[in-house]
């Protein structure tokens, strides 16, 4: 297999509102595309926001058909699952600092995929639409005009084998939850599923905490896949998947609250960046991480900082931007999909235990 890689565009300004369109027509054979957004933060500083928090949508579309269609956060959730490990970020609160982070819209098992990839020239008019409105703000948002968007593409030069079908991957539904009762969704069973997943976003909440269990139904129970405990589907999670990592250059005083994009962290560590300091955890809940910060500019008489300083954090744990995957094949398994071939109903039944969650449900098919 021969990939090549080619810039549609690379560090090209964009807009603080803007809607970037790329055409796909005469691409060639895609195997995956990568996407990397940057912004200045403001002049003082950026506190507790990223580029992804303004990030609406990245998708393909065929003119009204969408193929793709994910928030930035969704793909970077997905992207752990699918990579291995998360994409490339750089989270720097610093005034002044340059953020960058990156998704992978890979359409087939791996980076170069023989079987599995994208063909534009199969439909009339596709286009990669990304949808970005940066927060300008002086201390928790951007600086004006500092959007910067880089796209390749990973074009198979050689080697393609007759195609099989390319990865799908949409959000199909999203509520706000209440604090008890099932949520019935009706996904489509038009193709098969690599995996299908839901991310449950509410602060100082693990997933398993606000939704409680999962049903798979097909066909008004007539074959129930998945019928199991959120807590469970996270433990199986670990096993096949592993930790997801997470590294930020925070602004933080002693008893400081740092929130992470790990739902679940299960590992934490902290070190400051100022002279004379010494940086603590004091704990972990969910995704919030609670810090202390020591002066010990006297050492006969160490103080608890009151002023913010630089830090570097690093936290491991589960459920990336809330996410779970609750089919039980690995997502990158098309030999054991979920077959929907002669059903004619899917629901996925979340049982709610936590109110005002955000939830939204993915799901990543084979199209053939």
């Amino acid at each position: 297999m021969k990939l090549r890689v080619h810039y549609l565009k690379r560090q090209a300004t964009f807009s603080d509102t803007d809607k970037i369109i790329e055409s796909l027509k005469g691409a060639g054979l895609l195997s995956a595309i990568e996407i990397e957004l940057q912004a200045t933060n403001g002049s003082t500083s950026c506190t507790d926001h990223e580029i992804h928090d303004d990030v609406s949508k990245v998708e393909i579309v065929d003119g009204a058909e969408v193929l793709e269609s994910l928030r930035m956060i969704e793909w970077r959730g997905l992207n752990f699952y699918e990579l291995g490990k998360m994409p490339r970020a750089t989270f720097d609160e610093n005034g002044g600092a340059t953020q960058k982070e990156s998704i992978m819209i890979l359409f087939g098992r791996y980076l170069g995929d023989p079987e599995y990839y994208f063909d534009p020239s199969k439909f009339n008019n596709p286009q990669l639409i990304i949808d970005v409105a940066l927060t300008i703000s002086a201390t928790a948002g951007f600086a004006s005009g500092t959007g910067k968007v880089t796209i390749k593409l990973y074009i198979i030069e050689e080697g393609a084998l007759p195609q099989k079908g390319f990865i799908m991957r949409k959000e199909k539904y999203n509520f706000t939850t209440a604090s008890s009762g099932d949520e019935y969704i009706d996904l489509p069973v038009d193709f098969p599923y690599a995996a299908i997943a839901f991310s449950a976003i509410l602060s100082t909440y693990r997933p398993d905490e606000i939704i409680s269990k999962v049903k798979l139904s097909f066909d008004d129970d007539e074959y129930v896949p998945v019928n199991i405990y959120t807590e469970d589907i996270m433990d199986r999670l670990r096993m096949i998947y592993g930790l997801a990592e997470q590294k930020k250059r925070v602004l933080t005083a002693d008893d400081g609250s740092i929130l992470t994009d790990i739902y679940d962290i299960h590992d934490a560590r902290i070190f400051s960046e100022a002279d004379d300091h010494i940086a603590t955890i004091e704990s972990t809940d969910a995704e919030k991480v609670t810090n202390g910060l020591y002066d010990l500019t006297s050492p006969a008489t160490p103080a608890f900082q009151t002023t913010a300083k630089a830090c570097n954090l690093y936290v491991k744990g589960l459920c990336p931007h809330g996410m779970v995957i609750v089919t039980p094949q690995h997502v990158n398994d098309f030999g054991n999909l979920l077959d929907v071939k002669n059903r004619r109903k899917l629901q996925l039944i979340l049982t709610q235990a936590q109110a005002n969650a955000a939830v939204r449900v993915v799901i990543s098919q084979i199209r053939s």
